[in-house]
């Protein structure tokens, strides 16, 4: 076999008539690869860019048999026409079914997103999410700022993101979604509300999957990028298998660098010019924000061996550095507090179908160390003019000694285990028990120079420990039109601490250690179902009682972030139900159409939820929010004119709402408010359109461009009722971005070029936190092997 090469399969289907066989679905296997495509009104199909090797091709059609030919791809263009035989009247039509129908079938409200195309874009990860209906990204910033997540009213660290199920937490700050080039990402699975139990996390309010692609053949690829506001990255990937005895190498580096020096303004953006004069508001640019991260992942091992589907040995290395721009808002700025970080985590993952018989297997276990620190040692005050305040030419300082504080050179040293177990046994053909499990444990050390010897002596400790059980039953039913699910989960978390505290903020205050040891053990249940009226026509539903325990973060604090300790936050508890349908394959003639929806309720206890704190605001905590009930809905169109016109519209709406009892002085109870969550954006609609054509200027090239146009409404930045200091609503908001994307012919080079808020529009997420207004993004993909 040719090292690296590829090949197409082209050819016509017919029926015995000789007329062409419209709109056969047509699906591919081999190299551990899966495709499926349909003929179009010729009756004509290709695959593209495939590795030389074995294939099978199986050809569905309604009125015929289903044909399957086994050939082997050893050119660059091979031809394979095929004739289908009619069916007898009661032959039974079985239609294979693609990947993302499978995970769309199982009765979850999920959506699930291909990165094929959008490799090529100057488009992170988080920009797709953002274009999925119920998904809202929450951004803090430019390139590297904090991000959250939002899915149909559930937001934080409610939403659980996972790479090949993996929860990210393991893998550093540095690596995150916006960190993963979306050429090694073969598909994004977004679950909103009930999550299947296979990734055992306490993810209550949905789940984010990021699916890597395997390594079906011998590759290196590279990308380069520049844009607005000092943005610079750079990633390269590869792989390789050796197909006689499946050793499998595969490899990925990525660097990121932003200055993310964008424009600011509005009512918290103001200076004044001089001693005893009314503020001035000002457009000002962001002065103490670059942003630098590197990394790489080597993995080593066996694939599809007779042994093992993978067993893999990872080690990951990361490290980024911050500047530190502003508070938890921007009434306060910034410019000499920065923070560094370093990763390192080694990994081993393994699974195995059929280990004994009925039987697979899949295990994952992880070891990370993060080195943080915190710099802020120097209490000049910064105004958004971009250099001291001063009065009479001496610059203002910070009473406390430092920008955000007392001065610091914390480092903390975070030691997080990481253990992933799933059992699948299959009774029959249409009955699977699992056994999950997942096993967490935390441990933080600070030391911080800076502080008085005899404080800084008395040491503080942080140990975290999650364990979340699952059992679950999986039934197919009627030719597996119908499917159903139930689980139950055991949620168990152990926490200690010893933190300093003091008992004034003089020079004369006491220190002491303040102990704290706290233990939950709780249980959840929860089912899904679906069933398949059509082929294209599918209901499903699912119901939990969930339950999301605090992360470490949150329970501990985090200097770099802002953000300070809550000791006693308690666990969330929800009641979550979905209800929807999906109508897809819509076909007449050259056009195709798809819809689905789904409908929510969140019935939530103890949400969980990061609030600004202090008179400034200049720092996050969490706290328990008490009872919150949401209901909602989200809806997605999708159409195709020919394979080359594409469009897509969703909107999601929810409304969560205080059910919060409080009561008077006589204990009386006072009817809640029911005012609407606050600094929650509600409503949100998103339209995507793309255009693609084949041999654009040159024979053998593609050519696309697409729009994207988001649309936010306006929401309140803190209680509808009182609303907060500095902006009490963030208005309505309007993205628009544009691009194109060219490939070469053999497909070995792409360019692309995007805009994006072209309207240059003030674009906010949390508590008006400004994000970059236009700017213009290049991109340079090549293939090397």
């Amino acid at each position: 076999m040719a090292f690296g090469q590829e090949g197409n399969f082209y050819g016509k289907v017919k029926y015995n008539s000789n007329e062409p066989a419209v709109a056969t679905f047509i699906a591919l296997k081999g190299m551990d690869i899966e495709k499926e495509t349909n003929a179009n009104i010729n009756g004509a199909y290709n695959f593209r860019n495939l590795p030389y090797g074995t294939y099978s091709i199986t050809f569905y059609s309604v009125n015929d048999l289903p044909k399957t030919v086994n050939v082997q791809l050893d050119a660059k263009d091979k031809e394979v026409n095929v004739t289908l035989e009619v069916a007898a009247l009661d032959e039974v039509f079985v239609r294979s079914k693609t990947e993302q129908q499978k995970i769309e079938e199982k009765g979850f409200a999920v959506s699930v997103i291909e990165t094929k195309e959008a490799a090529i874009q100057s488009i992170q990860v988080n920009e797709l999410l953002d274009q999925t209906a119920g998904v809202r990204v929450r951004q803090s910033g430019g390139l590297g700022s904090h991000v959250h997540y939002n899915l149909n009213g559930m937001t934080g660290n409610s939403v659980k993101v996972f790479i090949d199920g993996v929860p990210i937490l393991n893998f550093g700050p540095s690596f995150s979604l916006n960190s993963i080039p979306p050429s090694l990402i073969k598909r994004i699975e977004v679950y909103k509300g009930v999550v299947p139990p296979h990734l055992s996390d306490d993810a209550m309010g949905g789940a984010i999957n990021v699916v890597l692609n395997g390594i079906t053949k011998n590759e290196l690829k590279a990308s380069i990028s520049a844009g607005s506001f000092g943005t610079y990255r750079a990633d390269v990937n590869g792989g390789y298998r050796n197909n006689k005895n499946g050793f499998t190498a595969r490899g990925s580096a990525f660097t990121n660098y932003a200055d993310n020096d964008y424009e600011v303004w509005g009512d918290q953006v103001a200076v004044a010019l001089s001693a005893g004069t009314p503020d001035v508001y000002i457009r000002a640019k962001r002065f103490h924000d670059r942003y630098r991260s590197q990394g790489g992942r080597a993995e080593f091992g066996y694939t599809h061996v007779s042994w093992a589907d993978k067993l893999l040995g990872a080690v990951l290395l990361s490290n980024m550095d911050n500047q530190i721009q502003t508070g938890a808002t921007m009434e306060i700025v910034y410019g000499n507090r920065f923070t560094e970080q370093t990763t390192r985590m080694f990994s081993l993952d393994y699974a195995k179908t059929n280990l004994a018989k009925n039987l697979d297997v899949s295990a994952f276990a992880s070891y990370s160390r993060l080195k943080r620190k915190t710099i802020d040692t120097i209490a000049t005050q910064y105004s958004w003019l971009g250099y001291p305040t001063s009065y009479y030419n001496d610059p203002d300082v910070w009473a406390s000694g430092a920008e955000a504080g007392d001065p610091t050179l914390q480092e903390d040293t975070d030691q997080t285990i990481n253990s992933r177990t799933n059992l699948a046994y299959h009774l029959n053909d249409n009955n699977t028990l699992q056994l999950n499990h997942l096993l967490n444990t935390f441990s933080r050390d600070s030391d911080d120079p800076m502080l008085p010897a005899a404080e800084n002596a008395l040491k503080e400790t942080r140990e975290y420990l999650k364990s979340i059980l699952s059992l679950s039953f999986e039934n197919k039913a009627f030719d597996e039109k119908l499917r159903t699910s139930i689980f139950a989960k055991s949620y168990y978390l152990h926490r200690t601490s010893k933190l300093r505290t003091r008992d004034s903020n003089t020079s004369e205050a006491t220190i002491s250690i303040d102990e704290n040891n706290i233990s939950s053990h709780d249980l959840g249940f929860g089912g899904s179902i679906s069933y398949s009226i059509t082929p294209q026509l599918t209901v499903f539903g699912s119901a939990e009682k969930a339950l999301r325990l605090p992360d470490a973060d949150e329970v501990f604090g985090n200097v770099a972030d802002n953000l300070n300790a809550s000791i006693n936050l308690k666990p969330e508890h929800s009641n979550n139900y979905n209800l929807g349908f999906s109508y897809d394959n819509i076909r007449f003639k050259k056009h195709s159409f798809g819809i689905s929806s789904n409908v929510f309720i969140r019935d939530t206890e103890d949400l969980i939820m990061q609030l600004p704190t202090g008179s400034n605001e200049e720092f996050f905590e969490n706290s328990n929010v008490g009872k919150i009930y949401t209901e909602g809905f989200d809806f997605t169109l999708s159409y195709n004119y020919n394979d080359a016109l594409f469009f897509s519209a969703n909107t999601s709406f929810f409304n969560a709402r205080d059910y919060n009892v409080t009561y008077d002085v006589d204990g009386n109870p006072i009817t809640p408010t029911y005012e609407r969550l606050a600094n929650t954006p509600y409503f949100t609609m998103n339209y995507n359109a793309k255009y693609e054509t084949q041999n654009f200027i040159q024979k053998g090239s593609r050519f696309s461009t697409y729009t994207n146009l988001l649309y936010v409404h306006e929401f309140f930045r803190g209680s509808s009722v009182l609303g907060g200091s500095g902006k009490t609503v963030i208005p309505s908001q309007v993205s628009f971005d544009a691009g194109f994307a060219y490939t070469f012919p053999k497909n070995k080079v792409s360019l692309s070029f995007d805009v994006k808020n072209i309207l240059d529009n003030q674009l906010f997420d949390n508590y008006a936190l400004q994000k970059p207004g236009r700017g213009f993004y290049g991109k340079l993909t090549f293939s090397i092997l």
